[in-house]
């Protein structure tokens, strides 16, 4: 394993893909800021004196800035080598109307304005034309072809994509800025047998990725100085089978 002396910024990093992030970068070397809302189980189980945890609360514009202010005041100066944009609020329309306009607006902010905030406050700590930072965007392979019952989720990791090739335009050399499209990596608790198996039936390599293949993506993304821009999907072949 190659030991790193980096800094990486990850929202969204208490549990699943974020966590698991978290936990191999940790293990590489990296020092992690993480904002997540609250302190969970997995993140207090990690004792590395590396990890700097940004409890936020409620995702608010003053909420992120106090986090920023905070993690810049640790970096002094410092560089900041990956930001991931990971937080995400996966709700599909009707829990959305359910709830009222504030659930669609608690979706913007996190897909959109939080990860625009982040850049935008880190952004000199990220740049750097010699070596150039990196911005890192979860977004979803539904971006691009909505499901009809998660439009709204699928407008906002749009949002998101799009925000990435901005970055990616805007900030050219000193930042790279790509996006990766996970699939059915892991299935939620909600998901019983029935809509794993008709999820499956539909991806043509018809098994659960994890989330390794998404780690060893952003490792390659973060490896290949070339690519910038980009969008790549991890999802087993899903998006070629749905139509």
């Amino acid at each position: 394993m190659v030991i790193h002396n980096k800094t990486a910024v990850i929202t969204g990093a208490g549990r699943r893909l974020g966590l698991f992030v978290v936990e191999r970068l940790i293990e590489a070397g990296w020092h992690i800021h993480v904002l997540t809302r609250k302190k969970t189980s997995g993140l207090i189980g990690i004792t590395s004196e590396r990890l700097h945890i940004h409890e936020l609360g409620v995702y608010t514009t003053k909420n992120v800035m106090r986090a920023i202010d905070a993690i810049r005041n640790k970096q002094q100066g410092h560089p900041i080598h990956l930001l991931l944009n990971n937080a995400s609020i996966f709700e599909n329309d009707a829990q959305v109307a359910h709830k009222g306009v504030s659930s669609y607006e608690a979706m913007i902010f996190v897909h959109m304005i939080m990860p625009n905030l982040l850049v935008e406050g880190l952004l000199d700590e990220l740049f750097d034309e010699s070596a150039p930072g990196n911005v890192i965007s979860i977004t979803d392979i539904y971006a691009t072809n909505p499901h009809p019952a998660y439009s709204l989720y699928c407008s906002a990791k749009a949002g998101l994509e799009s925000l990435s090739y901005g970055f990616a335009k805007k900030y050219a050399p000193g930042i790279r800025a790509n996006a990766i499209q996970p699939g059915p990596i892991k299935f939620l608790p909600e998901h019983d047998a029935v809509h794993q198996k008709k999820v499956l039936a539909e991806t043509l390599l018809p098994y659960e990725g994890g989330f390794l293949p998404m780690y060893q993506t952003i490792e390659f993304v973060l490896d290949n100085g070339y690519l910038t821009g980009s969008v790549i999907k991890v999802d087993g072949g899903r998006s070629l089978v749905r139509g």
